[in-house]
């Protein structure tokens, strides 16, 4: 009853008939390779399988960025109220962040700190790694007062030679310098510099005067591509700049993929002296790497199948080939393999695998064929 349960389940959820088939008629058929591995031949199998795969393709939606981060007084003050951290540190570390995300699709880029404005990335085609230095040069401790109007007149130069379109990023909370009164208003200034380059100004602003908020929505306003990102709301979603810069097209497509699948093992045969089911010493250190590769692929099950040579009744020498196939498994079963990864089946003198009219053709066929099959 064991046998006939322990098949039954084998079959249920892996290719017990098929393993079996291939010990029986001793076949390989097409589409099969098999591969000598210790003192196994591994069985593989062409296993026609459909994926779904995706690609992502970056569309470039500027040719140039330019930084504006303002590292004046106020920059130094904690960003929300449970942070230790300051606006200045965070907005560094949104560029760093954003700067290794973004994919290498030929940008000239700039960086420059205000105030008073300074270039510690003249505009240029873009060096992530030089960029990064770049970054990891702004001042540590914000101080100063704020000329953004200045840093903005500054600018236009640097817009006059370039080609195609620019992304300003504008790293600001506002604040108005006294000093810089008599100035335009910042976005008087960026209305201009809109209306005569091909520009667009990201502010990335965290005011919380309302003169300073004013200030920053003004700016916001200088033509159709520009926009107000609160601060809080880009350090939750660094993706906003993304879209600024690059989109992502996501493609999915269906392959069909031919792979090479493991679809058994077969092992050297087991041979019996005449009349016996006593396993012979020489066959030990085969069945040694049967109980160790059972062990190391614990995904897969052994089929013993025990065989006489024609001497003999038939009911006879099925009983003999059960016991032969028994034998075989309680040295596995010593040797640590679990009887549920133990099948075991007998057929007697069928299927010879040699002339049982010699001594030597029945020597071969006293035997226990070994198979390996693999769940899935």
């Amino acid at each position: 009853m064991k046998q006939k349960i322990g098949i039954r389940k084998i079959e249920r959820s892996v290719n017990f008939k098929f393993i079996l088939f291939l010990m029986l008629f001793g076949m390989i058929v097409p589409g099969l390779i098999a591969t000598q591995a210790a003192a196994f031949e591994i069985i593989t199998k062409e296993d026609i399988v459909q994926k779904t795969v995706t690609k992502e393709d970056f569309i470039k939606t500027a040719d140039n960025f330019i930084v504006l981060m303002d590292t004046s007084e106020s920059m130094n003050h904690r960003w929300a109220k449970d942070s230790t951290k300051s606006k200045l540190e965070v907005a560094k570390e949104i560029l760093i962040n954003g700067e290794q995300a973004l994919p290498d699709l030929g940008y000239n880029a700039a960086l420059y700190e205000f105030s008073p404005t300074e270039a510690l990335y003249p505009m240029g085609p873009l060096d992530k790694e030089k960029f990064a230095q770049a970054i990891n040069g702004i001042k540590a401790d914000a101080s100063g007062n704020t000329f953004l109007p200045r840093a903005l007149r500054d600018l236009e130069p640097v817009l006059q030679g370039a080609s195609g379109k620019t992304v300003v990023f504008i790293f600001s909370d506002g604040s108005f310098s006294e000093i810089s009164a008599g100035m335009n208003d910042p976005g008087d200034l960026t209305t201009e510099l809109a209306g005569k380059y091909n520009v667009c100004f990201y502010v990335i602003g965290d005011a919380t005067q309302p003169d300073d908020q004013k200030r920053l929505r003004d700016m916001a306003k200088s033509n159709e591509c520009s926009r107000l990102i609160p601060f809080a709301k880009f350090v939750e979603n660094p993706q906003y700049n993304a879209g600024a810069l690059y989109l992502v097209k996501t493609t999915s497509a269906v392959e069909t993929l031919t792979e090479m699948k493991a679809a058994g093992a077969k092992g050297e045969n087991i041979l019996f002296e005449f009349g016996s089911a006593a396993l012979r010493p020489e066959f030990h250190a085969e069945l040694d790497q049967v109980a160790e590769y059972l062990t190391s692929n614990p995904n897969s099950y052994v089929v013993l199948a025990g065989f006489t040579d024609s001497v003999g009744s038939e009911e006879y020498n099925l009983g003999l080939s059960r016991r032969r196939a028994e034998s075989v498994g309680a040295y596995l079963m010593n040797a640590n393999v679990g009887e549920d990864r133990i099948v075991k089946d007998w057929f007697g003198k069928l299927n010879p695998v040699s002339d049982n009219t010699t001594a030597e053709g029945r020597r071969m066929n006293r035997r226990v064929e070994i198979g390996i099959g693999f769940n899935e």
